[in-house]
């Protein structure tokens, strides 16, 4: 009995540590939360990483720099910046012991900068099951899981998430839109048991949504009732005509025109020689065209009718469908075109609110990484300012001097430098303006020629505002272009000046001025100082459509115009229009093939936008309300477009230019590495397209209706296996459509190397395919193409 109390204290005290358990668990939730994997790059992270040599022995292997940044929030917090341009980019970590996110939330989150401003090139990270050889990881080792940005021109700024499911990737159907400024960026991807899923951005939804809808995985639980028709009694009328309106009486008896009241006859009017003076009819305010009813609400009306969804006998649940392989390792593996981004703060767990705790207490020194950005662009752009200034002063000279103006400083001649830029700045205004006697050709030389030496003149004047020093002395020369150099026009001689003097002068400095103009061209220096080259206001927005086909969202910010390029079907445009929460202007079709015209009618009901096409087409495109035709300039908000004819594929076949863009859509004529099928012309017709096309700038961009080049990049091969402009083509499209990329657009100098079809007196293809040499060219394209369909 003495045991008693004391067995009763202990009961006690276990109830009470029960409880304060209890207690614990909802006090402190994150203590139940697990850490997978977590690294911040500090002292150690070499002993947990391996460096692969995967494309090591080619040279094309790149490295890692372990650094802060060059402006850093926090200088001692580091991370792993690649380091060498146009490598390839491999580097793993082993997660010990592996884990399943079976029953329990997975969270995945890095932090990226990319300092370099990317051109091209991807930022994502990856989680690997199974064994891998970290010594020999890279772009063809198997992954469970691939997340984070891939940027490449101003096309593509995607943000992958790809799950494996049974041995195959599957992308996000969503297109999500990655950060492209130098700041440093988390990314955080959380998939939860009930396959549901968050994207973050910096602790900020970005997305949500099921992997059963926004992954093609699993065939969809719901499917539209493709028996089902409209019932006969449906009634989709919400207007109709009023049946008790009445016509007013005397309402036909309205004349259309009337004798205009304010007319007077001539004095000079003989009724003998001009008959009987009637006075001119005017439109008469009174008729209001033919009667109709009005229109009322219809009382029967029950909507429009749409298709009933029913479960689709094919769809098979699969509880685990959120579950992925066990995880063993994660790895970064990228290629850059421009190194120089910095990965860091790598977090695998099962807790979003510990994830999210991560971001935050790196984002105190947010702050102060933007004003160290902010210090750091300021300090690039005065140097930028400082070597365009210096550049665009040499161009203009050499401009001037090369085309039709050499400023020269002479004691002897007391003439303004600015009067006399402005003088001959006034006199190429006028030929730019007036049209001048040279053509198209001459007016567009004079026309740069106007712009740039515009530019220059007002540059001058800004660096004389800003010094004391000052142009008071110096003299104008017209000048013409000629075999054997320069030579001055007769009124030189006012100068007194002996000619040779002049002549051997101007013969000195000609030579380092074509030289300096020839390197311009090549270094493209004239972006940074010609007005022509001012960046394009147009907006292009490349929308999927259909298996392969590829409709293009055209926004002129200048303007608020929107059009269209081929839109196949009306679903994918509609949703990508409503993302941006904007109208619809214009639907531009290149044929009439149903697969570039098929959503026509449907977003024509809901925008009211016009339809614009061939004549040659206006009884085969659905809708069309514009009809143009070979060589016809047509303005798309405030931008140029020329039509060009380029049948072959089709009889009615047109392309759409944009010269002030550098973009050409052509639809199913030109492809990259390939052409249309000939389905309603001929070689001689499709020859002379692509001729057409090529006749266009070299660095124009050729957007067209499907993406067919890796397919076309094996038949490229097949009959042209020694061109290395190809081989090496060819090898960066089959990169790109590894990670589900697009290679369109693709460039035209790109296609004039590479594109057998625009290469058809090529010796080598000729030589593979049988062509005999005295086959014309397009003969040889004919042969060619049908080649490639049966390939």
């Amino acid at each position: 009995m003495e045991n008693k109390p004391k067995l009763h204290v202990v009961q006690a005290l276990k109830l009470l540590l029960l409880l304060f358990a209890v207690h614990s668990l909802f006090l402190f939730p994150f203590t139940l939360s697990e850490i997978f994997f977590e690294e911040r790059f500090e002292d150690g992270w070499k002993d947990r990483w391996v460096l692969s040599d995967w494309k090591r022995s080619e040279g094309k292997a790149g490295t890692f720099k372990y650094t802060a940044g060059k402006w850093p929030g926090d200088p001692d917090d580091k991370g792993i910046q690649t380091y060498n341009d146009a490598k390839h980019f491999a580097i793993s970590a082993k997660i010990t012991p592996e884990f399943s996110n079976k029953d329990r939330t997975l969270v995945v989150q890095y932090s990226i900068k990319f300092e370099q401003n990317i051109e091209c090139g991807g930022g994502y990270i990856k989680l690997h099951s199974g064994y891998v050889n970290q010594k020999k990881f890279g772009g063809d080792t198997p992954y469970s899981f691939m997340f984070g940005p891939d940027m490449c021109g101003t096309q593509t700024k995607k943000l992958h998430v790809i799950l494996s499911y049974q041995g195959q990737n599957y992308p996000i159907k969503k297109d999500l839109q990655c950060e492209t400024d130098k700041l440093t960026h988390f990314y955080t991807f959380i998939l939860r048991p009930d396959a549901s899923y968050s994207v973050l951005v910096d602790n900020r939804e970005r997305e949500s949504g099921s992997m059963y809808t926004d992954w093609d995985i699993l065939p969809p639980p719901k499917i539209k009732d493709t028996k089902a028709k409209k019932p006969a009694d449906w009634d989709d009328r919400e207007y109709i005509e009023d049946p008790n309106d009445v016509k007013p009486e005397g309402y036909d008896s309205i004349p259309r025109e009337i004798p205009d009241p304010k007319a007077k006859e001539p004095d000079d009017w003989d009724e003998e020689d001009d008959g009987i003076w009637r006075p001119p009819k005017i439109p008469n305010p009174a008729y209001k065209g033919p009667w109709k009813r009005k229109k009322i609400k219809n009382p029967n009306y029950k909507g429009k009718w749409k298709t009933p969804w029913i479960d689709n006998p094919e769809f098979e649940d699969d509880p685990d469908l959120y579950v992925l392989k066990p995880i063993k390792y994660v790895g970064i593996e990228v290629w850059q075109v421009k190194a120089g981004s910095i990965f860091d703060n790598i977090l695998i767990c099962d807790d979003p609110q510990y994830a999210r705790k991560v971001v935050e207490d790196v984002f105190q020194n947010r702050e102060i990484e933007k004003d160290a950005l902010e210090e750091a662009e300021k300090v690039r752009k005065a140097r930028e300012e400082e070597v365009t200034t210096f550049v665009c002063l040499l161009l203009g000279i050499c401009n001037l001097f090369y085309n039709s103006t050499l400023v020269i400083l002479f004691e002897h001649y007391p003439m303004d430098l600015n009067n006399c830029m402005s003088r001959k700045l006034r006199e190429q205004e006028r030929k730019v303006k007036g049209g001048g006697k040279k053509g198209a050709t001459g007016s567009l030389a004079e026309g740069m020629n106007y712009k740039l030496s515009m530019a220059v003149s007002i540059r001058i004047l800004q660096l004389q505002e800003r010094s004391s020093f000052k142009f008071q002395k110096a003299a104008c020369f017209s000048l013409k272009h000629v075999r054997s150099g320069i030579r001055v026009r007769p009124g030189t001689r006012q100068l007194s000046l002996r000619k040779g003097i002049v002549y051997g002068f101007m013969r000195l400095l000609s030579t380092p001025f074509k030289t300096l103009r020839g390197a311009s061209r090549t270094l493209k220096v004239a972006q940074f100082c010609s007005v022509s080259n001012m960046s394009s206001s147009l907006q292009i927005e490349m929308v999927p459509c259909l298996n392969d086909n590829y409709a293009y969202l055209l926004h002129d910010v200048d303007t608020g115009t929107v059009g269209v390029i081929d839109p196949s079907e009306a679903t994918p445009v509609i949703d990508a229009l409503s993302r941006k929460n904007r109208n619809l202007t214009y639907i531009l079709n290149t044929h009439h093939h149903h697969d570039h015209t098929g959503g026509n009618e449907e977003l024509k009901a809901m925008y009211g936008a016009k339809v614009i096409g061939s004549g040659a087409d206006r009884d085969r495109i659905p809708g069309i309300d514009i009809v143009l035709n070979d060589k016809e300039k047509w303005m798309f908000g405030g931008h140029e477009v020329l039509v060009m004819e380029t049948p072959g594929h089709t009889r009615g076949h047109i392309s759409f230019y944009f010269p002030g863009s550098g973009a050409i859509f052509a639809g199913d004529t030109l492809f990259s590495l390939s052409c249309g099928r000939l389905l309603e012309g001929t070689p001689e017709q499709m020859l002379s397209s692509l001729r057409k096309i090529m006749s266009l700038p070299d660095d124009t961009n050729i957007y067209c209706g499907h993406e067919y080049t890796l397919s076309n990049s094996k038949f490229a091969l097949s009959i042209d296996p020694n061109n290395e402009a190809l081989q090496s083509y060819a090898a960066h499209v089959a990169h790109l459509r590894s990670k589900s990329l697009p290679t369109i657009p693709t460039k035209l100098k790109i296609e004039k190397a590479c594109n057998p079809f625009l290469r058809p007196s090529s010796t080598a293809i000729r030589h593979a395919l049988n062509i005999p040499a005295t086959a014309n060219d397009s003969e040889a394209l004919g042969v060619i193409r049908q080649a490639k369909d049966n390939f």
